[in-house]
């Protein structure tokens, strides 16, 4: 799997990109998803109205980034090259639908793992339509899931035992940690082309290579199929 922004997934929380580890981290400034319906509409004068669907809907993803660090903005640039921009499809996190579960049962990282969560509509167990995989966050960790069933509004169960992404204990995934959906995407043309420096920040004052200036900016994304 190729997740935003840190590249193939293994079984650490961490990505590679061309032999390069990176870690995950979130969009400070927030994300926001909103599904666009293609649909057209004619009103007649008799006061009718005729409606079509044109397309199915699909969703559209936004990440804001506020003064990230050099290091940061690099690795957002790793990744665009790497997929040549709006060329090629990806997964990435929505952040913005983030939901701590009241229970997960099957135990630790079973074939089936039943999550108890508000709602479930963002995910399906039908493959290519709204979110296959469930995201689970500790902050600092991760573990991906196949979504097997959609049992009910405050259900859903996936896979973990399938393919190992991500190192995320079992533990720490019941006691504090939330569940995301990730969507197959793609990036819109020029998806850093909006990115501004702000603050320099002398290189000389660490190791880390958080030296240099910062970035903000927003990174745009529409799902590759129906939500």
């Amino acid at each position: 799997m190729e997740l935003f922004p840190i590249g193939t997934v293994g079984a650490t929380s961490a990505g590679t990109i061309d032999a390069v580890s990176y870690n995950m981290f979130e969009p400070n400034m927030g994300c926001t998803s909103q599904p666009v319906y293609s649909t057209l509409s004619t009103k007649f004068k008799n006061m009718s109205l005729l409606t079509r669907k044109q397309a199915e809907p699909f969703l559209v993803m936004n990440y804001g980034y506020d003064n990230i660090f050099t290091r940061e903005f690099r690795q957002l640039q790793h990744f665009v090259d790497n997929t040549d921009d709006a060329l090629t499809s990806f997964y990435a996190v929505d952040w913005s639908r983030g939901q701590k579960p009241s229970a997960i049962s099957g135990g630790a990282w079973a074939t089936n793992n039943a999550f108890t969560v508000g709602n479930s509509r963002f995910y399906s167990a039908t493959t290519n339509m709204k979110s296959n995989y469930i995201f689970m966050w500790s902050g600092t960790s991760f573990k991906i899931g196949l979504v097997s069933a959609v049992g009910s509004i405050t259900s859903v169960t996936a896979n973990f035992t399938a393919t190992v992404l991500g190192n995320l204990t079992f533990a720490l995934a019941s006691s504090s940690s939330f569940i995301y959906p990730i969507y197959q995407v793609y990036l819109n043309e020029n998806s850093l082309s909006n990115f501004k420096t702000t603050e320099y920040i002398d290189e000389n004052i660490n190791l880390t290579e958080d030296g240099g200036f910062m970035y903000t900016g927003t990174v745009d994304f529409v799902s590759k199929y129906k939500v």
